[in-house]
This record gives structure tokens, C-alpha cells and sequence, in this order.
């Protein structure tokens, strides 16, 4: 398949989760797709700023083509708009002006969906959040799959964002929670959805004493790997850590090390270091030697870093107003969470003071990769996903002509409308259910058993690895069969035949007949049943660890909430 991906930044040197996720996919896709990436030449994603050369490049066999952002975003003013969206009742106009703003503005990546889309099976987008998203699913819904990276912000209630969500033909979710968020806010429950997330390698242990050795770090210590800023909940964790020392002197040098990108200001305390923007092996060597990696953020919509933690065997201590975070937590038994300074404290304390909890905890986290976020386990339901999702692009024009009998239908007129304008939604066409009412689940296992992706460090050529045989894919006569609307694919007329019964003689006058059964052997194909709505009622309360203290620690002042 040929296959686009729009994300708002691209690269190795890109930090965000969702380009992180964008990156790894297509490397991996492209083994067996032919993939183009169409971002922009911002690197930093707080003022956009023109960094990279305009147009394409090549990077590991994907072709990447670039478009530049049309003006950097001023952020105090930026934030000063937004406190004023979120407070009162926006019109949509205000709300299309807060999207601007925002940025990136990149009108010539939404022109050239709008002339190129027919070349690609597929368009696959990344984050809800961004103009490109927003205005590039408006090209063609219909062979759109959303991977939202969504989480509970206030951006999510704005009136758009309801109509962009009923646009894409497919869902990719990084986690359940965040499946649940999206159908608690938007009426997507009929559409095609799937959780997959991105995979993660367990690797060779990290050598913790070279780490220690470079940083000058002799004792233990908590870790923050990431983008150091107010967003990121760090103000809060600060305060608590700072908190944890007055309260317990005899956690002597214990320190709390951050690694990333910093952009906020730190407090003044020797025990608070940054050291600055690391590589990947030493962040994975400061990972397994910390006491525990520190999730203070309440906004995640998957967490790489969570994942990251867990498979180097270090507990997990996140913030337990995360709904990603706390499942993470509890389904890999692998970390503890805290709704304040009293629950901070006391997971602190558990954890320097019992080292086979960690290393039970540890264990448990690197089982939980192992098992769920493998990545020949989830690139058999991204397959699934797309190949559902794809509709045959067209030859572009000059091109030779196909035959008279498989010919592409006449280019159909673009919409009539202006850039800043959402195309009414209609009766868009849902998508058909997986073939043979199976389950995506069971086809994901079968193309995962049939080792398509067992050795991922083989290669082969793309047009080999494209076509799955019938019997595998079940996706039989699959050209023609994208070719139709949704509501005119039908089986042939031969196999629908081998599921009707024969119908009886026209009898010579009328007369008494015994009613007609279906003959034994053949047998009708069930229509499958729409799943229930995702609720999560049902979900267990937040773990809370057993012992708690009777009073909130002296010198401890009420904690604030974030916004």
C-alpha cells in the first residue's frame, strides 16, 4: 500500500510522544509499504520555528517532504487567548482563530493532500490537537485512520473538535483509557477502532555504574526523564521531594535527577539536579539505576516513558489524577500512585526502605512489555487496521492508462468550499466488519503466528511483502473489492449462491406442501453483532498503598491543583 503520514513534527531528535510513535511506525511499515511523511520544518514545537530545510528528503528508505509553518507562536499571548476559550462559551469563530494560533499553520501540507490524496491507499494522522490534522482530514474521510493521542485537556471540549472526530474512518488508540475519554466525549462508537500503542524492546541491562560514574551521582535517587516544564506537573513534584527531605533527614543524599529538555525555571536545592539532555543509553542506563522513575504528569495519553522504565526493571511513581498512568500501574503491578503529599511520601518510603518490593515491581514491568507492547504483537493490528481503512489509489496523471476492465472511476471535483470551512460529514460510510465476523484480535494473532514480523532485522522487497495470500489475510479479491462503496461490496455471485437455499419447483396447481428447510450441510452466514458502547464503570477504584499516615506532615501546605 502506499500509505501518508501526517504529523506535526518528524525526526530523531524530536522528543514528543505522538512523533515518537509516527517514527516508529513508518520504519517499520516501510519494510512492507511504501510510505511518505508529509510534516513540517519545525523542530520546537512551542514557537515553530523554521529549522529544517523545506521539501524531500530521505530518511531509512521514507520519503519525507516538509512544508514551512507560516509565522512563530508568541505562547504568553497564545496562553492568554486559550484562558479566555476555555472560560467562556466560544463561537466557532473563535474557536478556528484559537486554532490558528496555536499553529503550525501549514496551508501548502493541506494543498497538496488536496492534489495528491489519490495517490495514496491511505492517510494516517497523528495527534487530534494540530491545524494539519484538523483541516488534512477534511480532504478524504473516507480512507482517513486518527491516531488522536488524546487526554482529558481542555482543548478536547472545544465544538471542533466534535465535528473532526466524526470525520475519520478509523481509530487508533494508544491505551483504553484513553479509548474510553474519546467515546465519553464524541459519538464515534459505530466507527472502527482499535488499541494497539507503539512496541517497546527489552533490552540488555543498562550499565547503571558507567552512568553514575559520568554524572558524579554516589547515592540514590528518583529520575524524571522528559520535557522539564510547568505542564509536566513538575512544579508539584518539586515542592513534594523538597517536602520528603524536610520530613525525613535520614534520606540523606538522596536526589532527584532530570534529564530532557528544560524549559522552566528550577528551584534553587542541590538535591534537584539537571543534567542536562541525554542519549538513549544513558537514559536507559539512569532509569535502571534510579529508585524509581517519577510520572508527576496528569496529562498522558500513553506515557513511552512509563513503558521505558518498566523495561529496564524500575518502578513506576505516577500521578494518580492520570487515568494512563494509574492503569499502567495496575494492569503491570509495576508502580504505585499518589494523590498527594501524604501518598507521595508514603510510596516514597516503601520503596527506599524495601529493595525486593522494587525488584518485584521491577520484574512485573518488564513482564508487562514483554507480554503487551512487543512489537510483533501490535504490527498485525495496525495491518488489519489500515488494510480495513484503504481505498486503491489512483494512477496520477501521465501515467499509463490501466485497462479498459479494472480502469479507475473519473477523477471526482474537489469541494467546493474555503480552507477555513468544515465539509458537512453526511452519511459518511462506516466501515465493514473484519471478514468472516472475526474478531480483529484473532486475525492480529494470526498474521502474528504466521512470522511476518518475527525478525524484524530481515528485510525483503516491499511488493513481495505488500500481498498477503487469501487464506491469511482474508481479505480475498481485495482491489476490487475497495474499488466499490461500502454499500455495494457483496460477495460473488457465486459464493452468495453457495449460501441460498434451492428454491422449490413452481408446482402445476396448488396443493399442500410440507415447509421447505435449508439441506443439511449448508449453512448461512451470521451478519456479527455490534459490540456494547465502551463503559468504564466498571473499573477497579485506584490502587492506594495500605498504610497511610494520620496526619498531613509538618510544614506540609494543602497542595494545589493544576489546571
Amino acid at each position: 500500500m502506499k500509505i501518508a503520514f501526517i504529523v506535526q513534527r518528524y525526526g530523531k531528535e524530536i522528543l514528543g510522544g505522538s512523533e515518537t510513535l509516527a517514527r516508529q511506525l513508518a520504519e517499520r511499515l516501510s519494510r512492507r509499504h511504501e510510505i511518505t511523511v508529509l510534516t513540517t520544518t519545525a523542530k520546537d514545537y512551542i514557537t515553530w520555528k523554521n529549522e529544517l530545510p523545506p521539501g524531500e528528503d530521505k530518511a531509512r528508505g521514507i520519503l519525507l517532504i516538509r512544508f514551512p509553518v507560516e509565522g512563530e507562536r508568541d505562547l504568553e499571548e497564545f496562553n492568554r487567548f486559550s484562558e479566555e476559550i476555555y472560560k467562556g462559551h466560544p463561537r466557532r469563530e473563535q474557536e478556528l482563530e484559537w486554532l490558528r494560533r496555536q499553529g503550525p499553520v501549514v496551508p501548502e501540507l493541506v494543498e497538496y493532500l488536496k492534489k495528491e490524496h489519490e495517490t495514496f491507499d491511505l492517510l494516517v494522522f497523528f495527534t487530534y490537537l494540530y491545524y494539519p490534522t484538523y483541516y488534512g482530514l477534511q480532504v478524504a474521510p473516507e480512507k482517513s485512520v486518527l491516531v488522536p493521542t488524546a487526554h482529558d485537556e481542555p482543548p478536547l471540549k472545544l465544538g471542533i473538535y466534535r465535528e473532526m472526530f466524526q470525520l475519520p474512518s478509523s481509530f487508533l488508540f494508544n491505551t483504553e483509557a484513553e479509548e474510553l475519554l474519546v467515546l465519553e466525549r464524541f459519538p464515534v462508537h459505530k466507527k472502527m477502532r482499535e488499541t494497539v500503542g507503539m512496541g517497546m524492546e527489552l533490552l540488555d541491562q543498562p550499565d547503571v555504574h558507567a552512568f553514575r560514574n559520568k554524572h558524579a551521582i554516589p547515592g540514590k535517587y528518583l529520575l524524571y526523564a522528559g520535557r522539564i516544564d510547568a505542564g509536566k506537573g513538575l512544579e508539584e513534584l518539586f515542592r513534594y521531594f523538597q517536602f520528603y527531605k524536610e520530613e525525613h533527614p535520614g534520606s540523606g543524599n538522596l536526589q532527584l535527577i532530570l534529564i530532557g529538555k528544560l524549559g522552566m525555571k528550577l528551584p534553587d536545592d542541590p538535591a534537584i539536579r539537571y543534567i542536562g539532555f541525554v542519549d538513549e543509553g544513558d537514559k536507559l542506563s539512569a532509569m535502571a539505576g534510579a529508585v524509581a522513575v517519577v510520572q508527576p504528569s496528569r496529562l498522558e495519553s500513553f506515557s513511552i516513558v512509563t513503558l521505558e522504565a518498566f523495561s529496564v526493571g524500575t518502578p513506576v511513581i505516577a500521578n494518580a489524577q492520570s487515568r494512563v498512568l494509574a492503569d499502567h500501574c495496575r494492569k503491570a503491578n509495576a508502580g504505585l500512585y499518589y494523590g498527594d503529599f501524604e501518598e507521595f511520601e508514603e510510596v516514597l518510603t516503601l520503596l527506599l526502605n524495601d529493595r525486593n518490593l522494587g525488584r518485584s515491581l521491577g520484574r512485573n514491568g518488564q513482564t508487562y512489555v514483554k507480554d503487551n507492547y512487543g512489537w510483533n504483537r501490535l504490527l498485525p493490528k495496525y495491518e488489519l487496521v489500515f488494510r480495513s481503512s484503504a481505498r486503491p489509489a489512483r494512477e496520477p496523471k501521465g501515467a499509463r492508462a490501466r485497462p479498459a476492465a479494472v480502469s479507475a472511476t473519473p477523477h471526482e471535483p474537489e469541494h467546493d468550499h474555503e480552507p477555513e470551512d468544515l465539509i458537512s460529514t453526511g452519511d459518511l460510510p462506516l466501515l465493514e466488519p473484519v471478514p468472516e465476523g472475526e474478531p480483529i484480535e484473532a486475525r492480529a494473532e494470526e498474521l502474528e503466528t504466521d512470522g511476518s514480523y518475527a525478525d524484524e532485522g530481515e528485510t525483503s522487497e516491499p511488493e513481495e511483502l505488500d500481498e498477503l495470500p487469501p487464506e491469511e489475510s482474508g481479505y480475498e479479491e481485495e482491489e476490487t473489492a475497495l474499488e466499490l462503496a461500502p454499500a455495494e461490496r457483496q460477495p460473488p455471485a457465486d459464493a452468495r449462491d453457495s449460501y441460498r437455499a434451492p428454491e422449490p419447483p413452481e408446482p402445476p396447481e396448488p396443493r399442500d406442501e410440507e415447509p421447505f428447510h435449508e439441506p443439511a450441510g449448508e449453512i448461512r452466514e451470521a451478519a456479527p453483532e455490534e459490540g456494547p458502547a465502551a463503559d468504564d464503570a466498571g473499573l477497579p477504584a485506584f490502587y492506594r498503598p495500605r498504610l497511610r499516615p494520620t496526619s498531613t506532615p509538618k510544614g506540609a501546605p494543602e497542595p494545589t491543583k493544576e489546571d
